[in-house]
């Protein structure tokens, strides 16, 4: 985790090692330094389970601000020699996609006889799921019958980045995505509709952040108009409103053990704290399935399995 160059500040999460092959660099044999494990030409594999804790690390960001990176480092030490290669490791909080409220509705006077009905049907967004898009419904008419002067909607979301660090704070915002409606019929009534996508990529942007003291990522849904009066163009928002981007399924609670990483980083060092290898489970235990079932006809009766809450990093090393 980097802020900025600094020589008495440790910004290393945590560090863990595990040997998957060989014997110990420390390790002895008859009072003498051990002979390396002699091992033949050929492909191996050595398979390791890493099992993160309960604990909400600052997510994988690169920003000029701030940044925070996990990786997986792979060495192969011989006897005189030793190779090594980095992977990096993708990680995502835990993050509630609550609802604020079921949905958004209100209504705001642009001017002196123009109105608008303003609905949201969703402001919560899980950000593992794919083709997503926020639908945004407009409902304008006036009190007088006289056509609608608006020559401009646009909605976008807003992200908004804070960080501290000891007596600084620095802020931004950026656009994240953005839908422009520009020839908006002058009728009356008039019902506008549109859906802004949410940006759709291999590493999803960052969730809504605020269990951080030195990071907090916050969303708004924005909505400004232009109304033509007489010669003059002026803008107006329309709403301001916050949306949330979790890693859960809408609705789904986190687990009460979850603990935010500013809380135990006191005791860091603490074997509790820290990931930890467990020992490779069978294949056959990684294939279980349920038994699928269509929506028509009545769902198969299931067998509990209480099993432990946990997230798990799975792998293999492969020595050619």
């Amino acid at each position: 985790m980097g802020w900025k160059k600094s020589k008495t500040d440790d910004t290393r999460l945590f560090a863990i090692r595990n040997i998957l092959w060989g014997l110990p660099a420390t390790s002895t044999v008859g009072g003498s330094p051990s002979v390396y494990p002699i091992l033949e030409a050929g492909d191996y594999v050595f398979p390791f389970t890493c099992q993160l804790p309960m604990i909400n690390y600052p997510p994988t960001l690169q920003h000029h601000l701030i940044a925070t990176a996990f990786n997986i480092v792979v060495s192969i030490v011989k006897a005189n020699d030793s190779v090594s290669k980095t992977v990096p490791v993708y990680f995502q909080p835990i993050i509630e996609t609550l609802l604020l409220r079921p949905t958004y509705t209100e209504e705001h006077k642009l001017s002196q006889h123009i109105s608008a009905i303003i609905t949201v049907p969703k402001l919560a967004y899980n950000i593992n799921e794919s083709a997503q898009s926020i639908s945004v419904k407009v409902q304008l008419y006036t009190d007088n019958q006289e056509s609608i002067h608006i020559s401009h909607l646009c909605v976008y979301i807003k992200k908004f980045f804070k960080i501290k660090y000891k007596t600084s704070t620095k802020s931004e915002d950026t656009v994240v995505a953005s839908y422009d409606y520009i020839k908006i019929p002058t009728t009356c009534p008039n019902n506008l509709s549109l859906k802004l996508d949410l940006p759709d990529s291999a590493e999803p942007f960052p969730v809504t952040l605020d269990y951080s003291p030195y990071l907090t990522i916050q969303y708004k849904l924005v909505a400004t108009v232009k109304i033509r009066h007489g010669p003059i163009n002026f803008k107006k928002k329309l709403f301001d409103i916050p949306v949330i981007f979790g890693t859960l399924p809408v609705g789904m609670t986190a687990p009460r053990q979850l603990e935010s990483y500013s809380n135990i980083k006191e005791n860091i060092a603490s074997i509790h704290c820290k990931p930890t290898f467990l020992r490779p489970q069978p294949k056959e235990a990684l294939e279980e399935s349920l038994p699928a079932y269509d929506s028509i006809g009545k769902p198969p009766a299931y067998t509990i399995v209480s099993r432990r809450n946990s997230n798990y990093s799975m792998g293999s090393v492969t020595v050619a």
